[in-house]
């Protein structure tokens, strides 16, 4: 999912945000962890979900009229 909100000219918040079950964990170990492993990271353990959520600001600027090419700076004109 994704949202953007225009707060003024040029200046817009967005949101992004994704939602993942998880079940094919194949490469975990079977058997019981140890405190001391899942603190160092050393081994994950199992989860059924991934969830991420983003959020950010972008400013654009720049001339409205900014896709207009100008005919002078064209290639492959003659003289």
């Amino acid at each position: 999912m994704r949202a953007s909100l225009r707060i003024i000219k040029g200046l817009a918040i967005e949101f992004s945000g994704e939602y993942a079950v998880i079940h094919d964990q194949l490469y975990l170990p079977k058997g019981d962890l140890t405190r001391e492993e899942v603190l160092l990271r050393q081994t994950q353990l199992a989860t059924g979900y991934q969830a991420r959520i983003n959020a950010g600001l972008s400013y654009t600027f720049g001339s409205v009229f900014n896709n207009v090419v100008n005919p002078r700076f064209s290639i492959g004109d003659d003289f």
